[in-house]
């Protein structure tokens, strides 16, 4: 439950960076940011009670799915033309629609819900749903689109020679990006154990986290710049 509580007031925290500015861009983080807190919680319970397919489907959409695309709809947003952004909001909207409705007819093999393995994508019966398939191109897209924008972003701000907490917050937020895809992929691939995969995403948001919440408090922050990908986007798995 710690990802799912870091998660949730790290959501809380950017929320409100978007009732004051009401930038898309944080909108979308606080989105996925919510997604991603929402998929902890239903995994800490899966691990608790023993997973249930109703479980499994909703942890498979929410966190096998959604969560790292949505967070990467808030760097589009942040980076590249309006328009770009609107569509491009546009067409997850519809395709998570779609996605929800698979995730509910879906076929689900109770037994393999035993094991990590079946709980990370191997209890769906039909290896060409397009669950599966969104699962494998969202998070390779998101996990790209995410880490790629914030080392660019860090990169930028060393050039430029502008302020420490803004270069702090991209490297901190790259870093906590890729501890969860690593958790992902170990407890997906080299037999690791769902308490693995919830302590790299609790240790992950948490220096996401320090990352974002160190803007304005760290170094000195140029005065009057441009506030590009000082509002870097929050990474996810």
């Amino acid at each position: 439950m710690l990802a799912a509580a870091l998660a949730a007031a790290f959501a809380g925290v950017v929320a409100g960076r978007w009732l004051r500015s009401h930038r898309p861009a944080f909108a979308a983080w606080a989105v996925g940011l919510a997604i991603f807190s929402a998929a902890a919680a239903v995994q800490a319970a899966g691990e608790a009670a023993g997973f249930t397919p109703a479980l499994f489907r909703a942890f498979y959409l929410l966190g096998g799915v959604l969560g790292v695309i949505y967070l990467a709809l808030g760097t589009v947003f942040l980076l590249a033309p309006p328009r770009v952004g609107r569509v491009s909001a546009a067409v997850l909207v519809g395709l998570t629609l779609l996605l929800a409705v698979d995730a509910a007819l879906v076929p689900v093999d109770p037994a393999r819900l035993a094991t990590p393995a079946g709980v990370l994508g191997r209890a769906i019966a039909q290896t060409g749903s397009p669950l599966v398939i969104a699962a494998v191109l969202f998070n390779i897209v998101g996990t790209v689109v995410l880490v790629g924008g914030s080392a660019f972003s860090a990169w930028g701000f060393i050039r430029r020679r502008q302020g420490v907490d803004r270069v702090l917050c991209n490297v901190l937020l790259t870093a906590g990006a890729l501890v969860i895809a690593l958790g992902f992929s170990v407890a997906k691939t080299a037999g690791g154990t769902l308490g693995q995969l919830s302590t790299a995403e609790a240790i992950g948001i948490a220096v996401m986290f320090l990352g974002f919440l160190s803007l304005g408090r760290v170094g000195h922050p140029a005065i009057g710049a441009v506030p590009l990908a000082s509002e870097a986007a929050p990474p996810g798995r």
